[in-house]
């Protein structure tokens, strides 16, 4: 697989540094377990991420990631691994306010080449991610897309931003087939309780517009303004001083339409269902 050159070239650079720089350390560890499922499908997906940090001296850390992916077939009762994932990630504190990164994400049929920035100061915050990504598969187009929260605001222990989610495919585009697609979002999080060493917590993703645009082909489904709305629960328990462990659930409602003449018969609105759980390790 090509991904297994690139992991250990990346174990080799990490292990390297570590020996010729004492400053290079771990700064935590921990693995992650999510599980999806969209209400009415016979396939449920799970992911199992495995994390390690590393920071240099005061201005930089670094990110390591090796996740899985399997799918249920309920149908067929059949379990299968679908998907493989590998990221490497890369931050530079410039200043106070501004951070700068860096970050490599593979799987088996796309790779993705992102630049990154996470900038605050007082109450408004604002953070973005940009990729290429290279879609080996036959006669896919390469994709230019961003995920983009232009501003946020945290008030206490409440925020509230917003997201311009936008992707653009590049290179040759058939007749039919999708050449944009941007997605409006408002999240908004925010504590629920707390108890020693437990807290609970609450997110909302509200989805404001969306829309497509199509290769010579009139007709499309988009979600429906407000028409998307995802609301997590999320549990913290800190064991002791260094280790956490956690858990959340997300449940979303969809309402698609169709648009510009396109066929409203297919239209699935199925809910979808998301569970996460894991653990964390600080040094």
């Amino acid at each position: 697989m090509k991904r297994i050159p690139l992991l250990l070239a990346a174990l080799g650079v990490v292990s390297a540094a570590a020996y010729a720089a004492p400053e290079l350390r771990v700064t935590s560890i921990g693995q992650e377990v999510e599980i999806e499922h969209e209400n009415g499908s016979d396939l449920t997906t799970a992911w199992l991420y495995n994390k390690v940090g590393l920071a240099y001296g005061d201005d930089w850390t670094f990110g390591l990631e090796g996740s899985k992916q399997w799918a249920y077939d309920d149908k067929n009762d059949d379990v299968k691994g679908n998907d493989n994932r590998l990221i490497l990630d890369a931050w530079k504190r410039i200043n106070e306010d501004l951070k700068l990164g860096v970050r490599y994400r593979g799987h088996e049929d796309n790779q993705r080449f992102m630049a990154r920035y996470d900038y605050s100061h007082g109450m408004f915050f604002s953070t973005g991610d940009f990729w290429y990504q290279v879609n080996e598969a036959d006669k896919k187009a390469d994709t230019l897309r961003a995920e983009w929260f232009p501003i946020g605001v945290k008030i206490g222990p409440v925020t509230a931003k917003y997201l311009v989610d936008y992707t653009k495919m590049v290179g040759g585009i058939s007749e039919g087939e999708q050449k944009s697609e941007v997605e409006h979002q408002l999240r908004i999080t925010a504590p629920l309780y707390k108890w020693d060493r437990l807290s609970l917590s609450t997110e909302a993703r509200i989805t404001l517009h969306h829309e497509k645009e199509f290769n010579g082909t009139e007709g499309y489904q988009a979600y429906e303004d407000f028409g998307r709305n995802r609301l997590y629960i999320k549990a913290n328990y800190a064991v002791s001083e260094n280790l956490g462990v956690y858990a959340q659930y997300a449940y979303e409602l969809r309402e698609r339409e169709a648009r510009d003449g396109g066929d409203g018969k297919s239209i699935n609105n199925a809910d979808d269902q998301i569970f996460v759980f894991g653990w964390s390790y600080t040094f």
